[in-house]
């Protein structure tokens, strides 16, 4: 930092200013510019890649103020807030400094303009705390006014607190200081490294003053209204992000009028893991929403839908009744193309209602939203018109056609977006608005009348209005006609061929000629204020027809999603039974050829004695295994949003949790292992899994040695039939694992045609066992090179012979051929020492002083899978 003696005062200006927002970015207003200065400008030039300058030695950058918009909604998606300084005042007489204060604060959580929003996702501001032994999380949305809350104990934050905030997904999350040091927190942010964090002191976090926040906000005595009862931890973060809105974003939250609460036992559970694993909003290559179920059933037409739409896959219903009403509706479109056609084509008119409702309940709307917003209601208005025959109910048209009437009577078709340009209001909304327009823009005519008016008056026919940039506008009357002039004429100049005057009216038609442009902008902002406030009173009503666009776009969508993939309407009841009859992974066959995916079924049951409740599947990699085990959990999870599913048939049971145990991978910055990883994500399973329970695991055990896999494997089957009793599909390549016999295990395998040395996946589940897992084969198709291969499958051929001799006894390899022998094809045979001598050898050899733990562990693992035969 430069020496603040030989500092500029408009730096001192900034420094003073810049104290009390140390973490934020100060967009700082100079003339046509937003300037950044010192670390703020280092920062943000590197993070927009924004030329860096130096004045007097102070780094400086800026951006051009009719272009800030951009700038900010980059440094938003970044995680950062920006605080807008503006200039309030001008400077005296040319000299001295214009006063600035600072007139808004925006933070990825409490952003609300079009610019810095996507419209298709929802922009959740969300706070945690801990309060009385249990773990309070809350989230709002203030673009669209959804509020939530739910809690869970503390000693449960590892389960819970990545799942909600992986389901809610805020873009700016609020912690007490307490936890800044949390190991859970700091792990789960670790992965969620978008989210704008900040820290407060724990004292904010307060039950009374968030409680008299929501209170007051609601405008009633307690909260039991809203499921909160006396000293619920829910209020306390729900509170404070009122309180929070208020101190940093000073917006007005009319639209915000409830708080909804909710619990696990509400919605369908899926860890974060299963979540991640299904790959339902987000793929697991680059997060986008390529390649998911989301993809699949996006048929959206407007944002409102496509946020609620991706709500029904975050969280699938668990009650029969929401579900049928959702299939209900669903069914309709379905059964009636043509009525499904038309709405799709007209929702493709109709903005997001919710947004510009939130944004006018917060004074942010500029004229092109109310207009944006006449258009979509007369647009829905129409719509319902036709739906009603098809027996939708909604709720009564005629504040609609009222909120219509204002905004088209006052508002220009293609208004301004600015207040400060003009542009606003229609003719006939004013007559004081009208009179400077006339003012402003026939000001000739209004002279030329006044011109006629005096002539008559005066009786001097010659007698001229005229105007210089000297004098502005004055009367010319010649030298021969002075006689006649009038007592009110005010002298301005004699001439030589006659003299100027003025008159009180034409001093006062010139005045409000010069105010006309100024008053014109101050009328038409003040007018649409009022307008925009009028609406005020309609904000409960178009929240709630925001709601009912969603609602009928949603459905209309996932009917078109049932028609576009051939999808079929699911039985629900509550029951334990999984029935799905050629059942199909919809991402899957989305991007195959039609016709090429091959469907299985699939008949789980933990309660019929006959039914089995827990498939083994064998079979090899590429097979289709794991497409199959995915495939039931997306069935499942679809039938429950009250979607089509793709089967032919499918009879479901409700599910009260999805747990999916797919593949292998690892958390080095945890320093976890994938074999920990993996018996981390088993034990949630083994833990939490109930009777009404859908699990699918694939490959158990496969991360450490043959022993310990096949027994853990074993061991989790066991528990999972005896124990848990739930609907299981068990993928697994330990073919010992068949030997197992229990009422309720059913054998399947992927099946294999095997003809001239060439295999085939046919991808068809059947009964049976697979005993060959066709490495060889895979790793062919992946381009091993041949003599690998080949060397592979003698190896492959020596093992299976011994097996075949002695299955207990398999320690030896053949010799590899060398390179002058391959001609001769030497007959393979066991190698010069047995792998017992090999490995002593080794131990007696090893340089145990120079080995790091990690090493030593691997050699380990080495020699025991030499000694097993692996």
């Amino acid at each position: 930092m430069s020496d603040e003696k030989s500092d500029s005062p408009m730096i001192l200006q900034w420094r003073g200013i810049k104290e009390k927002y140390k973490n934020e970015v100060l967009f700082f207003r100079l003339g046509d510019f937003y300037e950044m200065f010192e670390s703020d400008a280092v920062e943000v030039s590197r993070l927009l890649n924004l030329t860096l300058t130096h004045r007097a030695g102070c780094p400086m950058c800026g951006v051009p103020y009719h272009a800030s918009k951009i700038y900010i909604a980059r440094l938003l998606r970044l995680g950062k807030k920006v605080v807008i300084c503006e200039q309030i005042g001008e400077v005296g007489q040319g000299k001295g400094l214009a006063e600035r204060k600072v007139v808004e604060i925006i933070t990825p959580g409490t952003a609300v303009e079009t610019e810095y929003l996507e419209g298709y996702k929802a922009n959740f501001l969300a706070a945690l705390c801990i309060y009385k032994g249990q773990a309070a999380f809350a989230y709002i949305d203030v673009s669209t006014s959804v509020f939530e809350a739910t809690s869970w104990p503390a000693s449960k934050m590892a389960e819970y607190f990545s799942k909600e905030l992986n389901r809610s997904g805020p873009r700016e999350l609020l912690l007490p200081n307490s936890l800044r040091n949390n190991d859970v927190i700091k792990e789960t942010l670790l992965q969620n490294g978008t989210i704008s964090v900040s820290y407060y002191p724990d004292w904010d976090f307060s039950y009374e003053t968030s409680f008299n926040k929501l209170t007051q906000k609601f405008n009633t005595k307690n909260l039991k209204a809203f499921g909160l009862e006396e000293n619920a931890c829910e209020v306390v973060p729900a509170g404070f992000l009122l309180d929070y809105l208020e101190k940093t974003a000073n917006v007005n939250l009319l639209h915000v009028k409830s708080i909804k609460i909710y619990s696990d036992s509400d919605f369908l559970i899926m860890d974060n893991s299963s979540r991640k694993n299904l790959e339902i909003t987000e793929n697991m290559r680059d997060g986008t929403s390529s390649f998911t179920l989301l993809e699949c059933v996006n048929f959206a037409q407007t944002a409102m839908g496509f946020r609620l739409l991706k709500s029904y896959l975050q969280f699938p219903l668990t009650q029969l009744e929401r579900i049928f009403e959702r299939q209900e509706k669903i069914t309709k479109f379905y059964d009636n193309r043509t009525l499904l056609a038309k709405i799709r084509g007209d929702l493709k008119s109709i903005l997001d209602i919710e947004r510009l409702t939130s944004r006018i309940a917060m004074d942010k709307a500029h004229p092109k939203d109310l207009q944006a917003l006449r258009q979509s209601l007369a647009s829905w208005d129409l719509i319902k018109t036709y739906l009603r025959d098809y027996d939708f109910s909604f709720i009564d048209d005629s504040a609609s056609k009222k909120i219509c009437s204002l905004i088209e009577s006052s508002i220009l078709d293609d208004p301004s977006t600015s207040l400060t340009d003009g542009g606003i209001i229609k003719s006939g909304w004013s007559e004081e608005l009208d009179h400077w327009h006339e003012i402003n823009i026939n000001f000739n005519d209004v002279l030329s009348k006044y011109e006629e008016e005096e002539r008559q008056s005066t009786g001097i026919s010659t007698l001229k209005i005229k105007y210089t940039n000297a004098f502005g506008y004055f009367i010319e009357v010649s030298k021969g006609k002075l006689s006649s002039v009038p007592q009110h004429f005010i002298m301005r100049r004699a001439l030589v061929n006659g003299d100027r005057y003025t008159t009180e009216k034409l001093q006062s038609l010139e005045k409000e000629l010069n105010d006309s442009s100024t008053k014109i902008l101050e009328l038409e902002r003040d007018l649409f204020v009022e307008v925009r406030t009028e609406l005020h009173e309609y904000i409960d009503y178009l929240l709630q027809i925001a709601q009912e666009v969603a609602d009928t776009d949603v459905s209309s969508a996932l009917a078109y999603a049932a028609i576009e993939n051939n999808w079929i309407r699911p039985e629900l009841e509550d029951s334990t039974v999984f029935e799905v009859t050629e059942g199909r992974h919809p991402v899957v066959e989305k991007y195959l050829n039609v016709g090429d995916f091959v469907p299985n079924d699939s008949s789980l049951s933990s309660e019929d004695d006959d039914s089995p409740s827990f498939d083994l599947i064998t079979g090899p990699n590429m097979a289709g295994k794991s497409t199959y085990l995915r495939q039931n959990a997306l069935i499942a999870l679809l039938a429950q949003t009250g979607s089509y599913v793709p089967a032919s048939k499918a009879r479901i049971g409700l599910v009260d949790r999805i747990f999916c145990r797919v593949g292998a991978s690892d958390n080095l910055a945890k320093g976890e292992s994938t074999f920990l990883v993996e018996m981390t994500e088993t034990a949630n399973i083994l833990n939490a899994a109930t009777r009404k329970s859908l699990v699918i695991m694939d490959e158990v055990g496969r991360g450490t040695s043959t022993e310990d896999g096949l027994a853990i494997a074993r061991a989790v089957s066991e528990y999972l039939l005896d124990s848990v009793k739930c609907r299981t599909l068990f993928a697994t390549h330990y073919h010992e694992l068949s030997r197992m016999n229990h009422p309720s295990l059913r054998m399947l395998c992927m099946d294999v045609r095997e003809e001239n040395g060439t295999v085939v996946f046919l991808r068809k589940v059947k009964d049976g066992v697979t005993e060959n897992s066709y490495g060889i084969h895979v790793a062919r198709l992946a381009g091993v090179p041949s003599v690998v291969i080949e060397r592979a499958s003698e190896i492959l051929s020596y093992i299976q012979s011994l097996a075949n001799e002695n299955p207990l006894q398999i320690d030896k390899m053949p010799p590899a051929e060398k390179e002058d022998e391959k001609e001769e094809k030497i007959p393979v045979s066991p190698g010069l020492f047995s792998d017992e001598e090999i490995i002593i050898s080794e131990i007696l050899s090893c340089d145990l002083d120079n080995m790091t733990p990690m090493l030593a562990l691997q050699t380990i693992s080495r020699w025991r899978k030499a000694l097993s035969g692996q």
